[in-house]
């Protein structure tokens, strides 16, 4: 993400809300990994620290959680309790080798310069038999829409200008299994409810504001257009999350 931008309580909330569209399918996941029996567990690129909290509820484990953005992590000690939270480069990390039994991101490695070193790096610091997941990983090269407004499109464009990956969910399996890891790929395929829409939307579109892809006045009639159609229950989104699991 842009270092230009002046993080405050808004980003926190943004990532609550990027965080709820698959709180339920990261419960299966924390099962899957025996997160209650971790006894020391990694997030990296912990951003606020919505997914560091939440890994500090559901296990007893010490949670030690990392950000290159110093600005982040300052965010995160506030909002966050009994975590330890480091500005560390997820591509250079300063851990001891074999130390941590779970090692977590989420929304990471789409904004790597290097994802292959990052994962490297975790896989250095995990436990033999421990595990490495990636929470989720979009692909907006399989967005879909209908009606066609533009929407995932103008999503790439911002992101391949804040110099960020938009296919990153379709190389996540191969990603980890030239890391060596043992890997199990999932794929959260759901298109956004009409709550989920109302919800969102204007963010959504905001971003792409932001980037300068559309102007103010734009912005203002796709968003009436956007809610008309909401109401009508005739808007459609559609985009696939991947999921991986490795296994050192």
């Amino acid at each position: 993400m842009s270092k230009d931008v002046d993080w405050g309580p808004k980003i926190h909330e943004q990532f609550r809300r990027q965080a709820k569209w698959t709180e339920d399918f990261r419960k299966q996941i924390y099962r899957q990994v025996s997160l209650k029996s971790a006894k020391r567990v990694l997030e990296v690129g912990c951003g606020t620290g919505v997914i560091a909290e939440e890994l500090k509820q559901k296990s007893n484990a010490k949670i030690t959680a990392i950000d290159i953005d110093e600005r982040m992590i300052k965010i995160a000690e506030e909002n966050v309790k009994d975590v330890q939270f480091l500005v560390e480069n997820a591509e250079k990390m300063s851990m001891k080798d074999n130390f941590f039994d779970v090692i977590f991101c989420q929304y990471l490695f789409l904004w790597l310069p290097n994802p292959k070193q990052a994962l490297r790096e975790m896989v250095r610091v995990c436990k033999k038999g421990g595990y490495i997941v990636a929470l989720a990983e979009p692909d907006y090269g399989a967005w879909l829409e209908y009606p066609e407004m533009d929407l995932g499109k103008k999503h790439i464009k911002y992101l391949e200008k804040e110099g960020a990956d938009p296919l990153m969910g379709r190389k996540l399996l191969s990603l980890f299994e030239e890391a060596g890891l043992q890997t199990y790929l999932v794929t959260i395929a759901q298109s956004w409810n009409q709550e989920n829409l109302r919800n969102n939307i204007e963010e959504e579109w905001k971003r792409v504001l932001e980037a300068d892809l559309i102007s103010e006045e734009e912005y203002s009639k796709i968003i009436e257009k956007e809610f008309e159609l909401i109401d009508k229950n005739q808007r459609m989104i559609f985009m696939p999350v991947f999921c991986a699991i490795g296994k050192k």
